[in-house]
C-alpha cells in the first residue's frame, strides 16, 4: 500500500521553498522530509500535473519555478489562498476534499466526485457529520481522531455508495492556516489495484496448486517464479531456483540439438513441446514433458516464457515395459518369434544383395514337455534362461538371437558358413550340458538337437527359411534322412 503521510504539508512546503527561488535537489528534499528520492520525484510529478511550472535544471540538477511565475498569482476565486494548492485539487489521480473541522465541505476535486459517485447537487458536498456513509465506513471516527490528535490518520476502509462497494485508502490530515483549522481528505480507490492483485494471486495460486510444475522466466531464461512442486519434482526449493537458469536441470542424456531446437523455436515466438531427460539435485535422472510458450507485452515483444513441466518418468518406464513385453520373450528376455523374423529379414536381404554368407542355427530341446512334468516348470524355466544366456555369450553382438517356440531357439549368424556355425553350435552344446548336469542327474534329459542351415537363393524371406529349418529338424528327430546339402546337424 502506498502511504501519503502528510503529503499536503510536504507539497505546500516544496511550493513555498520553490517560491523563494531556492535551488532544491531531490536528495536535499528527501533528507529534509525523511523520504526516498523516488518519493520526491513523485511529488514533483504531482505538482507538474497540477499545473505548477516546476522546471528541472540539468546543469545544477535542481528544481525551480520558471522565472515569471509566483505563488501570489495563484489565488482562489474567493480570495482565499487556502493551502495555495487549488490546482493540486484538480489532479485526477487522487481524490481530494477539504473540510472545516465542523464538517462543512469547502471543495472537492473531480476524482472525489467520481469515487463517491455524487454530483454537485448530491449530499456528498454536505457536512460530513451528517452523512451516513461517513459514519458507517469509519471515516467519521477517523476525522475525530485526526482533529483530536492533530496528526494524520490513515486507514484502508470499505465504502458502500450507489450500490457499489469500493476499497479505498483514506488519509485525513488536520491543517492550520491563518488561525483556521481544516481537514484535508485524500483518498485512493484501491479496487482496481485489488482486482489486479486478486488476479495475480489467483494466477500464482494456480501455479502453486497445478498438478504440473509451472516455471516463469525472463527472455534470457532467468527464472522469475516457480511453482511449489519444484522440490517434489527436482529436489530444488523455489528459493534455490529463482534467479537461476533452467540449464541447472540439464543432463548429458539429452542431445544438444534438442536444446538448440528449443531455443530457436521459442525465441521466434513459437510454442515448443517435447521430452527431456533431466537431472535432479541428488543426481537422479528423470523424464519430463516440457511445454514452453512465449508471453508478449503490449508492444508485441517477448517479455516472459512460461514452461509447464510434467514428470513422465513412470510413463516412460511403463512404455518401455510394454515395448519389451511386445518384442521379447517373458522368460528368457530374447526376441520373440515375430520380432526375430522382422529384424532378421533386413539382415537376410542385405546378405543376399551383397552375396554374403549367412547361417541359421536352430536349437531344439528334445522332450522338454516331459522334462517340465518331471522336474517342474520353475526348473524348466531355469533351463531356458540358462540356454538363452549361453547363446548370448557364444555369439557376436551383431548376431540375432530369438526364442522361436516353447523349446526352440534361433540364431542368425552373419557372414558365417556351415563350418563357423558348427563351431558356435558345438560351444553352445558343451556349455549347456555342464549347466544341465548340475540340475538333473539323468543325462538323457534335456538333449539338444541343433540344425545349421545356410542361406540359399531359394529362401525368399526369413519366415520361409525358419520353417524349412524346422521341418528339417523334425525329420531328423523322426529319423528321416535329410536331402538338404547346406545343412549340418549336431
Amino acid at each position: 500500500m502506498y502511504k501519503y503521510s502528510n503529503k499536503i504539508d510536504r507539497l505546500v512546503a516544496i511550493l513555498k521553498r520553490l517560491d523563494t527561488k531556492e535551488q532544491l535537489t531531490a536528495e536535499l528534499l528527501a533528507h529534509d522530509f525523511h523520504v526516498t528520492v523516488r518519493t520526491i520525484y513523485r511529488y514533483m510529478n504531482h505538482l507538474q500535473l497540477a499545473g505548477y511550472p516546476v522546471f528541472f535544471d540539468k546543469l545544477t540538477k535542481s528544481y525551480r519555478f520558471l522565472d515569471d511565475f509566483s505563488l501570489k498569482s495563484e489565488k482562489t476565486e474567493s480570495g482565499n489562498d487556502l493551502l495555495a494548492l487549488h490546482p493540486i485539487n484538480q489532479v485526477n489521480g487522487i481524490a481530494i476534499a477539504t473540510y472545516r473541522v465542523n464538517g462543512d465541505c469547502i471543495h472537492r476535486n473531480s476524482a472525489m466526485i467520481r469515487m463517491t459517485g455524487c454530483n454537485d447537487g448530491d449530499e456528498c458536498c454536505c457536512n460530513f457529520r451528517q452523512l451516513g456513509w461517513w459514519r458507517e465506513s469509519g471515516l467519521l471516527e477517523m476525522a475525530d481522531e485526526a482533529i483530536a490528535t492533530g496528526k494524520e490518520v490513515c486507514r484502508d476502509i470499505t465504502l458502500n455508495l450507489c450500490n457499489q462497494e469500493r476499497l479505498i485508502q483514506a488519509h485525513l490530515t488536520p491543517v492550520q492556516r491563518d488561525n483556521s483549522a481544516y481537514l484535508v481528505f485524500l483518498a485512493q480507490d484501491l479496487s482496481p489495484r485489488r482486482y489486479k492483485e486478486m488476479q495475480a494471486a489467483r494466477f500464482f495460486a494456480a501455479i502453486n496448486q497445478a498438478p504440473s510444475l509451472i516455471l516463469v522466466t525472463d527472455p534470457q531464461g532467468t527464472i522469475e517464479h516457480v511453482g511449489q512442486r519444484a522440490f517434489e519434482l527436482t529436489g530444488y526449493t523455489p528459493s534455490e531456483l529463482i534467479g537461476g537458469n533452467p540449464r541447472i536441470f540439464k543432463s548429458e542424456n539429452t542431445p544438444p540439438e534438442t536444446y538448440q531446437n528449443l531455443w530457436s523455436t521459442i525465441s521466434r515466438g513459437f510454442v515448443w513441446s517435447g521430452e527431456l531427460c533431466n537431472r535432479k539435485k541428488n543426481g537422479e535422472l528423470y523424464w519430463q514433458h516440457l511445454h514452453i510458450a512465449p508471453i508478449r507485452n503490449n508492444g508485441g515483444k517477448i517479455s516472459r516464457y512460461v514452461g509447464i513441466i510434467e514428470d513422465i518418468s513412470l510413463q516412460k518406464e511403463l512404455e518401455q515395459e510394454i515395448y519389451n513385453y511386445a518384442i521379447t520373450d517373458r522368460i528368457t528376455s530374447l526376441y520373440n518369434r515375430k520380432i526375430f523374423l522382422e529384424l532378421g529379414n533386413r539382415d537376410m536381404v542385405a546378405a543376399q544383395r551383397y552375396r554374403r554368407a549367412m547361417t541359421l542355427v536352430l536349437i531344439d530341446i528334445d522332450n522338454f514337455k516331459q522334462f517340465n512334468e518331471l522336474y517342474g516348470y520353475p526348473t524348466g524355466n531355469h533351463i531356458l534362461r540358462s540356454l538363452a544366456d549361453i547363446c548370448r555369450d557364444s555369439v557376436r553382438s551383431s548376431d540375432l538371437i530369438g526364442r522361436l517356440g516353447k523349446d526352440s531357439f534361433g540364431i542368425l549368424l552373419g557372414e558365417s558358413g556351415l563350418a563357423d556355425a558348427a563351431v558356435v553350435a558345438g560351444r553352445i552344446r558343451k556349455r549347456f550340458y555342464l549347466v544341465r548336469d548340475n540340475v538333473v542327474e539323468d543325462e538323457s534329459c534335456c538333449v539338444l538337437t541343433i540344425c545349421c542351415v545356410m542361406l540359399m537363393s531359394c529362401h525368399l524371406n526369413l519366415e520361409q527359411w525358419v520353417m524349412d529349418a524346422e521341418l528339417v529338424l523334425r525329420r531328423k528327430q523322426a529319423g528321416v534322412e535329410c536331402s538338404y546339402k547346406a545343412v549340418r546337424f549336431l
